[in-house]
């Protein structure tokens, strides 16, 4: 049964409910920011959230991250950082017991950021929040704590109206996003097996907040990371000519991976979803370590890539292709080298999302009412915490989330602006999808 829409508040109440609320997003949300929580230590942020959302009066749990309940599904990445005790948030606002029950959400986000890079570049400390004009500066800002406080934004504005959903709504904190995606897999485990008070069919639809500038996802790339390391033959460098350098190597098999990545690029070999991106797949040597000595040739060169598909390709098929290609080069570099590949954190198959679904609709709806036109769809270079719920779950899903500037880079940010505009479709969202009822303190 649906609850009366005769609570249903305007467009413009709830605007003004979200602009009262500034102070305490950008208060909300610096508290996150100054807790440092890089992937593999974010107990800092999650115990900043977890005290926000208690004040909330929010049921509260904590989901522990344990690979080996996990390590079995296909959905699994090998860990980048040991599991050490670490936990989701998983709170939940239920309405009322013996109220009329409206249809739920899962608001899913990640706690954990990426490493910062030299302070020295930042014109601030990067853990140390500045607002300058309609941006909060600060590591996570936009990726995606911003994201995680429109919920919560979104739901004290319906509050401050008097009203609440009449649905349960989840808020789900999740660890491991940016290396691994294991977090939020140890919830969908969680919440399947019935080991946490909540359960998957508690959920009607799942919405994640990454920061993709209030467009709704429509399908998003796979991503696999490889290590390959290569060991050459050190010499002096007097008589180089006897040695065989890894890194130099490593810097040809980089450019052989160029011309995969414009093979599989090219516009016949395109999935559909992608048919218009510029250039979707993007292979990246993000790390490189090697060397002993400036006065050496080097002994091993280790390249750390990052490798994207599309949707429908099998991520080990992926990964022997590249491999292969990789171990080709290296034997026609040259027979002595020696080449070793292994995987860890990401392996990712990509998906497509049902934006026609009537939950990921009343979405679009939500956002149209908010900023007069529709959302655009976007076709994502990344890939996120939706493919879980898209590959292994029934519950239709999308990325929804406020416009930031350089995440992973130096000065990230969040709009502000853009964080009022999302709460307002967040709460838009959830009156007309949960329903609302009063609310009672």
């Amino acid at each position: 049964m649906t609850p009366s829409t005769a609570l249903t508040p305007s467009t413009e109440a709830l605007a003004l409910a979200v602009d009262a609320l500034h102070d305490t997003m950008v208060s909300q949300l610096s508290a996150l920011v100054a807790a440092p929580s890089l992937s593999g230590a974010e107990q800092p942020a999650a115990a900043v959230l977890e005290a926000q959302m208690q004040a909330l009066g929010l049921d509260c749990e904590r989901i522990l991250l344990d690979s080996r309940l996990i390590q079995d599904s296909p959905l699994f990445s090998c860990p980048c950082d040991p599991d050490n005790g670490r936990y989701n948030l998983l709170a939940r606002h239920l309405p009322p017991a013996g109220t009329p029950r409206g249809r739920s959400v899962l608001f899913n986000g990640h706690l954990d950021v990426v490493p910062t890079g030299p302070d020295s570049l930042w014109h601030s400390p990067p853990f140390q929040p500045r607002v300058e004009g309609d941006w909060l500066y600060g590591r996570g800002a936009g990726d995606m704590k911003g994201g995680l406080i429109c919920t919560l934004i979104a739901l004290q504005a319906l509050r401050s109206l008097g009203l609440q959903p009449a649905g349960v709504v989840g808020f789900n904190a999740v660890l491991d996003e940016e290396n691994t995606g294991n977090g939020t897999l140890s919830t969908v485990h969680a919440l399947t097996n019935t080991l946490a008070k909540a359960r998957l069919t508690d959920f009607d639809a799942v919405i994640i907040p990454e920061p993709f500038g209030e467009t709704l996802m429509a399908a998003q790339v796979g991503v696999s990371w490889l290590f390959v390391t290569l060991t050459g033959r050190p010499a002096h460098v007097a008589y180089m000519g006897s040695g065989l350098n890894p890194i130099e190597a490593g810097m040809a098999l980089v450019a052989e991976l160029k011309v995969m990545e414009a093979e599989w690029n090219a516009p016949e070999r395109r999935h559909p979803a992608f048919a218009d991106v510029a250039h979707p797949l993007n292979f990246n040597l993000g790390t490189i370590e090697g060397g002993e000595w400036n006065s050496s040739v080097p002994c091993t060169c280790t390249l750390g890539l990052r490798c994207s598909y599309f949707p429908g390709v099998d991520a080990d098929a992926a990964l022997a292709d590249i491999s292969q290609r990789l171990r080709a080069k290296a034997q026609a570099l040259n027979p002595a080298l020696q080449i070793e590949i292994s995987a860890r954190g990401h392996r990712s198959p990509g998906c497509v999302y049902n934006l026609e679904h009537p939950a990921m609709q009343a979405l679009a709806q939500a956002h149209t009412q908010v900023n007069g036109q529709a959302p655009t769809r976007l076709a994502c270079t990344a890939t996120t915490d939706g493919r879980h719920f898209s590959l292994a779950t029934d519950l239709p899903v999308t990325n929804y989330g406020p416009v930031a500037r350089h995440i992973h880079g130096i000065d990230e940010s969040v709009s502000l602006s853009s964080m009022k505009r999302v709460s307002q479709t967040l709460a838009r969202f959830m009156v007309d999808w949960c329903g609302v009822l009063p609310w009672q303190a």
